[in-house]
């Protein structure tokens, strides 16, 4: 958990310190990529962004499923079942804020698509499945996507918190 915390807070700095000067709260966000927008349709992005991001993780699992990686796959669910309340709210919380503001409002705005999917996947190397970091590259291009499409972060974090809070929700059975 604190490995996490300290992973998060490196991303942070070094978005802010790329960013330089800033003077308000808001114009820090605006430079992060959050723009002042029409709420309801960045709820409405979000909530349209996640159902796909859930359809495209069904179609990834069950590709990898009968590729053979049915151990690769469950070892996702052991991580995560193992995993103690402070490390879930990471998870469903900072995990998805901080991420699409790391990877798609700072790395993607610097190189493209593809590379900040790729490095998005990387990082959830520390899963140790190779299933997963397919599937988050999958999903990483469908939240550069929206990112594109919105050109504000508002949609692909909150797609990404419901994202894991869905899973956590499943996993768990809450």
């Amino acid at each position: 958990m604190i490995g996490s915390l300290v992973l998060y807070s490196l991303m942070l700095i070094v978005v802010v310190w790329s960013i330089g000067k800033w003077k308000t709260i808001n114009s820090l966000l605006v430079k992060l990529g959050v723009q002042k927008t029409n709420l309801i349709k960045e709820i409405w992005n979000g909530l349209l962004y996640f159902g796909v991001l859930f359809l495209v993780s069904i179609i990834i699992e069950d590709i990898m499923f009968y590729a053979g990686f049915q151990q690769d796959i469950a070892q996702m669910t052991k991580i995560l079942t193992q995993a103690n309340v402070g490390e879930l709210l990471i998870v469903l919380t900072i995990a998805s804020f901080v991420e699409e503001i790391f990877f798609r409002g700072y790395l993607q705005r610097k190189t493209n698509l593809l590379f900040a999917s790729f490095i998005f996947s990387y990082f959830h190397v520390i899963y140790g499945s190779l299933s997963e970091m397919v599937g988050a590259f999958f999903l990483g291009l469908v939240l550069g996507k929206e990112y594109q499409k919105t050109n504000n972060l508002f949609a692909p974090i909150l797609s990404h918190f419901l994202y894991n809070l869905t899973v956590i929700v499943l996993m768990f059975g809450l």
